[in-house]
């Protein structure tokens, strides 16, 4: 079974350059707020998920049976709280995914239509979460 190609791969050398720029811009100050958060000073922010293929086909046909007019998933970032259930979580960064839709011809602000890929969210149905965290949280590309 053939299958196209999507948009947007990116080689092995490039995800490696990705995840070490976020590593240099990013993650000495988000594991300076996960100590201060956690009062753990050896605690360190995930800077990965892992979400099965399954999950995703699964999420990806809910969306498609609860939302037919969905056109995409937005990735968004997010952090638990203190109050969250799932100790090994608490004050980490993760990632969630949202469904989406195209806008309906609206008129922005600056009165151009809108036509940008992704539209707006689609808020009447669930997002998906729960991922799991890289091995240890802090582990680099590749694990």
């Amino acid at each position: 079974m053939k299958t196209n190609l999507p948009k947007g791969l990116i080689s092995f050398k490039e995800a490696v350059e990705l995840n070490q720029n976020f590593i240099k811009t990013r993650s000495k100050d988000l594991n300076k707020i996960v100590k201060k958060e956690s009062g753990d000073l050896n605690r360190e922010d995930a800077v990965s998920c892992w979400f099965s293929i399954e999950e995703l086909k699964n999420y990806i046909a809910y969306i498609e049976n609860e939302a037919p007019e969905a056109n995409g998933l937005r990735v968004y970032f997010g952090a638990y709280s203190n109050d969250t259930k799932k100790q090994h979580k608490k004050d980490l960064s993760t990632v969630f995914f949202v469904p989406t839709k195209s806008r309906l011809k609206s008129i922005q602000k600056d009165g151009i239509e809108d036509t940008e890929e992704g539209g707006t969210d689609i808020t009447e149905l669930d997002g998906l979460n729960r991922g799991t965290m890289g091995h240890p949280p802090s582990a680099t590309y590749p694990q």
